[in-house]
């Protein structure tokens, strides 16, 4: 593996495609993520490949996906969209941060009085110069990355937007000045699971939608356009 150091590092792709959001978003108290398993169900083998084609270059068309994979276009389209409307895939620009003048990149871990973790993550998320943050099990309760411009900005972060954050007992800085692999270098593995084929996708599609329905949550025909 090749060690390339963050400053100078070479731009990332001007698009990328994240098959694991980025922005997660707790879709109940604590951070839980709901449906993440039942998700992982309603991909196909078509998905996946379509998938892993557009993490190696996101701006391939519909027509090249359809070239790529011998599934007509129309389905490309459809199965994107409908990839989309989940929140399997989402398309992002990305930045490289040195090459705009934010040369430090520092991972800072937290401890937090646990009963206000959910009002400290939320200040966090506020923070512009907070690119990532996490709950940890372990040394720290909170991981954080943030990317500022100088050493002397990151001072600035810790002294005057970290430590007023009521509930924040310690902190411990990491600062790195190599990136060995970024975070946007995930790729779909192979498939590790039986792949659905189309009928067994429409069938759970359905299924679902009955199932919301029943619950007073919906009528069926909505869900899948939520």
């Amino acid at each position: 593996m090749r060690v390339q150091p963050w400053p100078g590092a070479p731009n990332p792709p001007l698009a990328s495609i994240a098959a694991a959001p980025s922005r997660l978003r707790p879709t109940r108290p604590g951070g839980a993520y709901q449906g993440s398993s039942r998700m992982a169900r309603l991909v196909t083998e078509t998905d996946r490949a379509i998938i892993r084609l557009l993490q190696r270059d996101a701006r391939m068309s519909y027509a090249e996906l359809s070239r790529a994979t011998g599934i007509p276009e129309s389905t490309v389209r459809r199965r994107m969209d409908r990839l989309q409307q989940r929140g399997v895939i989402e398309f992002a620009m990305l930045a490289d941060p040195v090459r705009l003048g934010y040369e430090v990149r520092a991972m800072i871990g937290l401890r937090v009085e646990l009963r206000r973790l959910e009002e400290i993550a939320a200040k966090l998320r506020a923070i512009d110069e907070v690119t990532f943050a996490a709950f940890l099990t372990g040394n720290f309760d909170i991981m954080i990355h943030v990317v500022v411009r100088s050493q002397d900005a990151l001072v600035n972060f810790l002294t005057g937007r970290l430590a007023p954050i009521e509930g924040v007992r310690s902190s411990e800085t990491f600062v790195m000045p190599y990136v060995i692999k970024p975070t946007t270098a995930w790729v779909l593995p192979e498939a590790d699971r039986p792949a659905l084929d189309e009928a067994e996708l429409d069938e759970l599609t359905l299924e679902q939608e009955i199932s919301t329905a029943t619950r007073g949550r919906g009528r069926p025909g909505q869900v899948a356009a939520r």
